[in-house]
């Protein structure tokens, strides 16, 4: 069975293959926090930069070529094994999928309210787990939820229970009893999306969400997720310098704009 990230590669592929035009490339960064690949017809996409383990100043021994490669040649990065490679990949894959969606409003479901009021509290008994630390949202899920287990492998989170009752692990496993799982887009990043979708079973609710979640959603809808939330860069010049400056999630955010497109009825 091919994994999620094949899928969406696959997905991309084919679909750009009715697109007028593929732009240039123009400028590829791997910046400190996040990654971006912006083309030549002022679109921009974005992923999350994994922790190097270089040790040595020389993060990626092929700087300085990705520049000259065709965009979708850059999305077949996706599939490296390399980490910083595939921040590149998935970065070029959402920058095709924004224009793949322009050309197909059609096939796409945009939510009317924000992220966090879709997910189906019943009550106070929802046990949420979250695959990343988004930390802005940890307020409002253990204000709503019976418990939240949040599994991230950032040396700075000590794994166990917190003065807030949030829990944080470093196991998976620990998502498999969650009645609503969320997914930061920066897991394609760091490889544990499929693992997450197989363990989160027996949850109602499956919500992927971070700038980093910009690829076309159809591989993830078909595998069960509800819903997928994601950050389109609209002021490109913007997002470039602080993104080159070394900003992240919350420096960059004014400068796009959010959305959550919902798996339709089918799928």
């Amino acid at each position: 069975m091919s994994t999620l990230t094949e899928e969406i590669v696959a997905e991309v592929r084919c679909r750009s293959a009715a697109l007028p035009h593929l732009p240039e490339v123009r400028t590829v960064a791997i910046s400190l926090g996040y990654t971006f690949v912006e083309l030549s017809n002022e679109t921009m996409g974005v992923c999350f930069t994994p922790r190097s383990e270089s040790a040595s100043c020389a993060h990626y021994p092929r700087a300085g070529t990705l520049t000259q490669k065709h965009v979708l040649d850059l999305a077949e990065l996706m599939l490296s094994a390399n980490p910083l490679e595939k921040s590149v990949g998935i970065a070029a894959v959402n920058a095709v999928s924004q224009m793949v969606m322009d050309h197909e409003p059609q096939n796409y479901r945009f939510a009317k309210t924000d992220f966090l009021e879709l997910l189906p509290f019943e009550g106070t008994d929802a046990r949420v787990g979250m695959l990343g630390n988004i930390g802005p949202f940890v307020p409002f899920l253990l204000k709503h939820a019976a418990s939240l287990v949040v599994v991230d492998n950032n040396p700075a989170l000590k794994a166990g229970i917190h003065g807030n009752g949030c829990i944080f692990s470093r196991d998976t496993a620990d998502l498999a009893d969650a009645d609503i799982v969320i997914v930061t887009g920066s897991s394609a990043a760091v490889g544990d999306f499929d693992q997450v979708i197989d363990v989160a079973k027996k949850a109602r609710f499956v919500g992927v969400v971070g700038p980093s979640a910009g690829w076309l959603p159809d591989p993830a809808f078909r595998r069960g997720v509800h819903a997928v939330a994601a950050t389109r860069i609209m002021d490109v010049a913007g997002a470039r310098r602080t993104i080159l400056e070394g900003g992240g999630t919350p420096h960059f955010m004014s400068y796009g704009r959010k959305y959550t497109l919902l798996r339709q009825a089918g799928l």
